[in-house]
């Protein structure tokens, strides 16, 4: 499919996922140099939830850092800047048919911000359906391990939930606010548009950030490593 047939598709879902972006081969050697890299322990290391340390100061820390994840997503491993040690990873950061696709998606210039790679291994508690924001940012995915069903802790997203309305944005912060929950959790959202990215190692996955996704839960003994990087518009 041509960069405007998926930027057409993902202007009506909010998700697209590509098939083979990256070959077996590349996905294993990834995965074999970043899971050295992480358990050589010579990275930087904090631990927190998701509202201890600024994401901007982790981007922004000069050098590899890994959050250790507690609260909802424990035992989740999120490595920013690992690019610094592994070029390779870089690369997907700046690939120019995903910026492409965005782009196009939204008639606007997008320019990636940072990538990060995301090391899930039994990790059975995560967040809930939500919204990163309500105004523009994308996320782009690749699998650098097979997800060949939902206990291995699949990317999901309920689709066309990243259109606009201000309604709904109003009345969920005002639900969230009562439960004591953040204004972008999901409140109102049909099960049956939910799609959980089930895809063997090299897909990839491009989401806009406005609409409805988690990561799911896992099963004991399960692994799940994916590359990401985050998409804003250009100034």
């Amino acid at each position: 499919m041509s960069v405007k047939g998926y930027a057409e598709e993902h202007q009506e879902n909010g998700l697209v996922v590509v098939k083979d972006f990256i070959d077996e081969e590349k996905c294993d050697e990834l995965y074999d140099e970043i899971s050295t890299t992480i358990e050589d322990g010579d990275i930087d290391a904090v631990e927190g939830g998701e509202d201890d340390f600024d994401y901007e100061d982790l981007a922004n820390w000069g050098g590899p850092v890994m959050k250790m994840r507690t609260g909802r997503d424990k035992g989740m491993i999120d490595v920013f800047n690992i690019d610094e040690r592994i070029p390779a990873v870089g690369d997907f950061k700046t690939d120019k048919f995903v910026r492409e696709i965005i782009s196009e998606s939204k008639s606007e210039d997008y320019s990636p911000d940072n990538v990060n790679v995301y090391w899930n291994r039994s990790v059975t508690g995560t967040r809930d359906f939500h919204a990163d924001t309500y105004s523009g940012k994308f996320k782009s995915f690749v699998y650098l391990t097979d997800v060949p069903d939902r206990s291995y802790g699949p990317f999901s997203y309920v689709k066309r939930t990243h259109e606009s309305s201000q309604i709904k944005q109003t009345v969920s912060g005002l639900v969230n606010r009562v439960k004591g929950d953040r204004y972008t959790d999901a409140v109102f959202y049909d099960e049956s548009d939910v799609t959980y990215c089930t895809a063997p190692k090299g897909t990839l996955i491009i989401a806009d950030q406005t609409g409805y996704h988690r990561g799911h839960p896992q099963e004991e003994g399960r692994e799940r490593m994916l590359m990401t990087t985050s998409y804003t518009p250009m100034e």
